[in-house]
């Protein structure tokens, strides 16, 4: 393992403290919010927001977003950013769309699904409260959606967990005939590679959900609170941006997983690789300039790439091979500092294979480390 302290972000280190158990933030339909615990489902009440919170996501800076709903007719709906400090929501877009999930889509824009028959995908801008309909998702009970390790889940009251194609809004159905428990209200992805979902009024439970299945394997009952319409992670997060050039085996997708919280072990993976290939990740402070370039860079003219873009300014870098398995895989492992609470950095993977210009970069991530 890479036993990496990150000195190019020694200016922006700040001291760590100690995690909390609860590493979740959950909102409820009559206004609760709690903290809960992704390993037990143990729940901690937070504050209260707003009633009818019916979706709750994260942007790429970390805001937590949320839904709200009057109990009058005809509704009025509004876009909320809660406090993670004190459980309270502030109304920042009124007379909006009835949602029922969010999850990031790269910088101040959020996914969501916009109920209906059948239910959309939408996008929505969350500095103006405007929202752009994507396509229909062909489902009519989507209420949970996450963006899990670069694809877009979403659970759906009868079909169980389905994958939504965020280019058209079609959803399909990986897991025929499973279905999974009854009533689940959220889907969320934890930092450390799980896809939780749970919540509503009837199941008031916590599920991991096996992805080479689809089965939902219990973790626990959330005591304590009551129909979560919306779950997200606290503590550090990665925020994928741009898109990679293709590899020997097609687009290179990079994802960052693991304990992002200072102290924390992480693995940075990108896909599509020619096998036992040379490759390297880039570490970056800055997603606007590169040796006063500005970012991003279109690579293609300097290198005779295809389609290649640099992200991030390069301030270190940490070389290795991709696997043997064939599409295959350029993997680092690392450590974040104790000290490396509250500092932002970015990665991107290079890898030397038989595509045009001989090279391939992948998309880049934003890593927020938590404290």
């Amino acid at each position: 393992m890479h036993n990496l302290r990150l000195a190019l972000l020694a200016t922006t280190l700040l001291a760590g403290t100690t995690l909390p158990a609860q590493d979740l933030i959950g909102v409820g339909w009559a206004g609760q919010v709690v903290l809960v615990d992704s390993m037990t489902a143990a729940v901690t009440p937070l504050g209260t927001g707003l009633p009818g919170q019916n979706a709750l996501g994260r942007d790429a800076s970390g805001n937590l977003w949320c839904t709200t709903r009057t109990s009058t007719t005809p509704y009025v709906y509004g876009f909320t950013l809660i406090d993670r400090n004190t459980g309270s929501a502030t109304v920042v877009h009124s007379n909006t769309i009835d949602m029922r999930g969010f999850c990031e889509a790269g910088g101040t824009d959020l996914f969501g699904i916009n109920d209906g028959a059948p239910d959309r995908l939408v996008r929505v801008d969350t500095i103006t409260g405007t929202w752009t309909t994507i396509g229909s998702t062909g489902y009519s009970s989507i209420q949970g959606l996450a963006m899990h390790q670069g694809t877009l889940y979403a659970w759906d009251l009868n079909s169980g967990v389905v994958v939504i194609d965020p280019n058209t809004g079609a959803a399909t159905d990986p897991f025929p005939g499973v279905t999974g428990p009854t009533g689940l209200q959220f889907l969320c992805s934890h930092p450390d590679g799980r896809l939780l979902a749970g919540g509503g009024s009837s199941t008031n439970s916590l599920f991991s959900i096996d992805l080479t299945t689809g089965a939902a394997n219990l973790i626990g009952v959330m005591t304590g609170a009551t129909d979560l319409r919306g779950l997200e992670s606290l503590g550090g997060f990665a925020s994928p941006f741009g898109v990679g050039c293709s590899g020997a085996s097609g687009p290179v997708t990079l994802t960052v997983t693991g304990n992002l919280n200072a102290g924390g072990n992480v693995i940075a993976a990108s896909n599509n690789h020619a096998s036992n290939a040379l490759g390297a990740m880039v570490f970056g402070i800055s997603t606007t300039s590169h040796q006063g370039l500005p970012l991003p860079l279109a690579l293609d003219p300097l290198l005779g790439t295809s389609g290649c873009t640099l992200y991030t300014s390069i301030d270190a870098s940490v070389i290795g091979f991709s696997n043997s398995a064939t599409p295959a895989t350029l993997s680092f492992a690392f450590n974040l500092s104790p000290a490396s609470g509250g500092a932002v950095f970015h990665i991107q993977h290079a890898c030397f294979e038989p595509v045009q210009g001989g090279l391939s970069w992948s998309n880049a991530v934003s890593v927020h480390v938590g404290m």
